[in-house]
């Protein structure tokens, strides 16, 4: 581990004369990222997440996020563009992206809604079932993998803790 020496810095502040001050800062607390950052252990085990999910899934697989509207779809059948950006946290313009990659792989369409021609219900097709059902047989997997060092309360306890730290 690597350790920086840094000094003081030095107040630049102007005394009553007029003159600048000599007089040194306190020491300032440094955070070491590597123990001490919330944060960076979180980013850490997304990354290693993200490494071992690629492994599992395949470099040519959809995205966590186009796996993740493709569940809402299938599980909200006839859910909207709207509904489902929010749904994701994203905007609609990031939403159209990713229903537009989705029904070129031939995952989802778009259906007209008679009372509203401004708006689309999405529709899984039975490609986006089978994808959904292989992508479901390969995450079992990962996550047995991810969690292969926690107990089944500490999974648990981690999904709750993450929950709380994601949430407004």
């Amino acid at each position: 581990m690597l350790f920086y020496k840094c000094k003081p810095l030095v107040n630049d502040n102007i005394s009553n004369d007029g003159a600048p001050t000599t007089e040194l800062d306190p020491p300032l607390t440094y955070v070491d990222l590597q123990r001490d950052s919330l944060g960076y252990a979180i980013k850490r085990a997304q990354v290693r997440s993200y490494e071992v999910l690629f492994r599992v899934l395949g470099p040519d697989s959809l995205t966590p996020g186009r796996m993740t509207a493709l569940s809402i779809v299938a599980t909200q059948q006839g859910i909207n563009q709207t509904v489902l950006a929010e749904m994701l946290g994203i905007t609609r313009a990031g939403v159209v992206k990713v229903i537009d990659s989705l029904e070129s792989l031939g995952y989802v369409e778009r259906q007209a809604i008679p009372e509203d021609r401004r708006s689309y219900a999405l529709a899984v097709t039975p490609a986006g079932y089978a994808e959904l059902s292989r992508l479901n047989t390969l995450t079992r997997g990962y996550e047995k993998m991810i969690a292969s060092k926690l107990t089944a309360d500490e999974r648990r306890l981690l999904m709750t803790l993450l929950d709380k730290v994601a949430t407004d």
